[in-house]
């Protein structure tokens, strides 16, 4: 449930109460997770009523009162500080608690991937519901003939809804900036340098392109193999707008370079130098190096893909294992280079199997998850969100929203939108659906699984894939009927 000022006022209020009132408070101070409160007389502190404040736990290390808030730690000691009198002072760097600091396994690492990933974007979700929204009312409007789909009204409210999606890195930059600690202007900046329109026009030029040829064949317009060039070295032309994945990484290594460079650098310089050095290292990074390997591993991907299809008698169990996983292929932004993958499967096999199936399964399987969650939901925000999230999966096909602001973030609706998925996959492959035309999956794009061809029956495709699709649905909202618990929803909300 997202959080008001309010609830971060009155939370540091109590706080400051229960370890003894502001006159008992000699030092306060925060690191990325912990509110750190030195008190004169540690009798006073009551800690065990702390830990009732709805935190995510307290503890005494030595004469400190550790109080663990999570990702709002920066919202609460603002409050804090507000709240107390305290002196504000810079926020620790290095985090030295043992239990902290301890070497993490393969599993805590891997495990924490994906709720990173999850908090990087959940902060700015309004933003893309609204755009969600946008182009549900434009696919409305056009679709039922209310507007002209050449009305310039729909023309400018279409490059509207796409400000979110195409400048995603932006938003995510800044979200990733707050959730790894980098000054919140540094992880905007980051973003930004990955979507610049010289940038994207460089990109453009060198992937190549084509051009639309009314009549005839389009114009293959080859690329020149790279963006530009860098301290003499070539930018690898990777299209890194609608995409979270390279910000991400580029912002988490950005915080240690910033951390690195507050260190060393004097206090008295460090305002102008810090950001000038950061930038100088980062720009490289993140353009020859950080962005480039995740654009790189996504095409590699879509190789393999193809790879795998071909192995006599995989098919069918490719379908349901991609079906069943194309969650994770979406959050890390792999789907966007699948479009090899459907164009070399429609020439080969006359429609494709793959990708548009994984596609509309994901979508609907996602928002029956979606709208059982907000069928169990007790709180109202919760509720609110995920049926608006389910709205936004079913009918413009934005997922963004689904994912991190229900299933990824609760896991159980995930799991159980996979499991949906995976049925819907195996009975299509078994049926032999396909799509004979690409798009977003979304209510208006089904019109792609009918068969242009004459054939006895060109809606066959068509038919098979709402019968998968509703099947899928079916199975996932039951099971996250089932898996999905409220308390347990509760307890995440309080680390998010």
């Amino acid at each position: 449930m997202a959080k008001t000022e309010k609830d971060f006022e009155q939370l540091a209020s109590s706080i400051v109460e229960l370890v003894g009132g502001k006159d008992n408070i000699a030092h306060a101070a925060h690191c990325l997770t912990r509110l750190r409160i030195t008190p004169k007389d540690t009798s006073l502190v009551k800690l065990d009523e702390i830990k009732k404040l709805g935190v995510i736990g307290a503890q005494m290390i030595g004469d400190q009162v550790q109080v663990i808030i999570g990702n709002d730690i920066t919202e609460v000691y603002d409050a804090f500080v507000k709240a107390s009198g305290v002196e504000r002072v810079a926020a620790i760097d290095e985090n030295l608690d043992p239990e902290l600091t301890k070497k993490k396994s393969v599993k805590e690492v891997l495990g924490s991937i994906f709720p990173a990933i999850v908090s990087c974007v959940f902060p700015i979700l309004p933003a893309l519901l609204a755009c969600g929204m946008l182009q549900s009312i434009v696919m409305i409007l056009t679709n039922f003939k209310i507007v002209p789909a050449d009305s310039p009204t729909i023309a400018t409210l279409t490059w509207i809804y796409n400000v979110a999606f195409y400048f995603l890195p932006i938003f995510v930059g800044y979200a990733a900036a707050k959730r790894f600690g980098v000054k919140t202007a540094m992880g905007l900046l980051m973003g930004a340098i990955l979507v610049y329109p010289t940038f994207v026009e460089l990109v453009k030029a060198g992937a190549g392109y084509t051009v639309p040829n009314p009549g005839g064949p389009p114009t293959v317009v080859p690329g020149t193999g790279n963006a530009g060039y860098l301290f003499g070295i070539p930018i690898y032309p990777g299209d890194y707008t609608s995409t979270i994945i390279p910000v991400i990484v580029c912002v988490f290594v950005q915080s240690y370079v910033e951390k690195f460079l507050n260190k060393i650098v004097p206090k008295s310089i460090r305002f102008v130098l810090v950001p000038t050095l950061e930038i100088l290292i980062m720009a490289p990074l993140a353009l020859l190096v950080l962005a480039p390997i995740s654009h790189r591993l996504s095409t590699a991907f879509a190789g393999l893909l193809i790879t795998l299809f071909h192995i006599p008698g995989f098919g069918p169990i490719l379908i349901c294992l991609f079906s069943a996983l194309y969650p994770f292929i979406v959050i890390t932004g792999m789907h966007f280079n699948l479009m090899a993958v459907a164009m070399a499967m429609g020439q080969q096999l006359g429609k494709n199997p793959l990708t548009s199936v994984a596609g509309f399964l994901f979508q609907y399987t996602q928002a029956a998850a979606c709208l059982a969650v907000g069928i169990k939901a007790k709180d109202p925000e919760r509720k609110s969100l995920a049926f608006s999230c389910a709205f936004s999966d079913a009918v413009p096909g934005i997922s963004e929203p689904g994912m991190y602001g229900i299933t990824f973030k609760y896991k159980t609706p995930l799991y159980a939108a996979m499991i949906g998925s995976a049925v819907g996959g195996l009975i299509a492959a078994l049926l032999n659906v396909g799509a004979y035309a690409g798009g977003p999956p979304n209510l208006f794009t089904w019109a792609m699984f009918i068969n242009p061809a004459p054939v006895p029956d060109p809606m066959a495709d068509l038919k098979y894939m709402i019968i998968c699709t509703v099947l899928g649905s079916i199975i996932s909202f039951v099971a996250t009927l089932f898996l999905y618990k409220d308390e347990a929803a509760d307890a995440i909300d309080k680390g998010v």
